[in-house]
């Protein structure tokens, strides 16, 4: 399911306009990002956690040509699944 999908079934099941639920979804991942920027944690109750995690720095290769070469330490996304959505994947 990408984004166009998820906007067909908001709309369908909410009784609003495409529009409209374009709208909303973006609203909703704009607002989880910026949370995201800021380090802040994203819990939706029984849905799961974002957090940022931080993947340290490391001696590396160039895959071109096999010169070597620092990684700097960069911030990911992370998700945890909330109980309600292991619960519902496992049943």
């Amino acid at each position: 399911m990408n984004k166009a999908d998820l906007t067909e079934v908001l709309a369908e099941r909410a009784g609003i306009p495409k529009v409209r639920a374009a709208h909303y979804i973006n609203i909703l991942t704009t607002t989880i990002q910026d949370a995201l920027v800021q380090e802040e944690k994203v819990t939706i109750s029984d849905f799961g956690t974002f957090t940022v995690s931080k993947r340290r720095g490391f001696k590396g290769h160039n895959p071109k040509n096999g010169d070597a070469m620092q990684v700097p330490e960069r911030r990911i996304p992370v998700f945890r699944a909330g109980k309600a959505l292991k619960k519902g994947l496992n049943d």
